[in-house]
């Protein structure tokens, strides 16, 4: 099963450079086996996505950072679920660690986005820590748990350039197959194209921050799990 990797740029990036990384990772993945290993998705600002979204491979998937909690209507400076599918955005973040500590969001407008974005047709990546997963996923309706891509972010680890004990992660990774099922589970927390293969067996994915800004380091992240993902191939999945 190929790894899902999701470039977090935040509020990173001009209108010049979000041009110049695209135009340079397109010409990387035009002739590499990367887009055959490795599915990915590119989540810029909202004044972006329309500009990524015409430059971008369609190999790779268009990103949101965040939605509003709520649908089309009188809610100034918002962006609708339904309008960032219109624009080409597959995936969206949600919950962020971020969000919860600058923008004050709690489970209740974190399950309510969730709510938008499968009405939307866009998968949620939930974001959660170890001490509120139960908490989240008992805010979001259990119907729409299956729907769900879930974020494991390590909030000692976040921009510390320390990364998670792999055996923590794995605990972490069952409890949230515990509460939410069978979902898909990525990781976050400085992970780099250096320590990225710790995790490949444990979780799904990554949620990728600091490491996607600049296109050298993305591309060798990018190149160590297509790598991983090629030697699964051979020896069977990762489970």
């Amino acid at each position: 099963m190929k790894k899902l990797v999701i470039a977090n740029w935040k509020s990173h990036k001009t209108l010049p450079e979000v041009k110049h990384w695209i135009d340079e990772f397109e010409d990387k993945l035009d002739t590499s086996l990367v887009k055959d290993a490795v599915d990915i998705v590119i989540a810029p600002s909202d004044l972006y996505i329309a500009e990524v979204a015409d430059e971008l491979d369609t190999v790779v998937a268009l990103g949101a950072q965040d939605v509003s909690p709520y649908p089309t209507g009188k809610y100034t400076g918002a962006t609708a679920a339904s309008q960032l599918a219109s624009m080409g955005v597959k995936y969206a973040i949600v919950g962020h660690s971020e969000r919860r500590q600058y923008f004050g969001e709690d489970y209740v407008q974190v399950a309510n986005k969730v709510e938008q974005c499968i009405d939307a047709g866009i998968t949620p990546v939930v974001c959660v820590d170890d001490e509120y997963v139960s908490a989240q996923a008992a805010a979001i309706r259990p119907e729409l748990h299956s729907n769900c891509v879930i974020a494991y972010e390590a909030l000692s680890a976040i921009g510390t350039g320390n990364t998670m004990n792999p055996a923590h992660v794995a605990d972490v990774r069952d409890t949230i197959k515990e509460v939410f099922g069978d979902v898909p589970v990525l990781y976050g927390g400085s992970v780099t194209s250096s320590n990225v293969t710790e995790y490949a067996k444990i979780n799904d994915g990554w949620l990728i921050g600091g490491a996607s800004l600049t296109l050298e380091n993305f591309w060798a992240l990018l190149t160590a799990v297509a790598n991983v993902s090629d030697d699964a191939g051979k020896n069977g999945s990762f489970a």
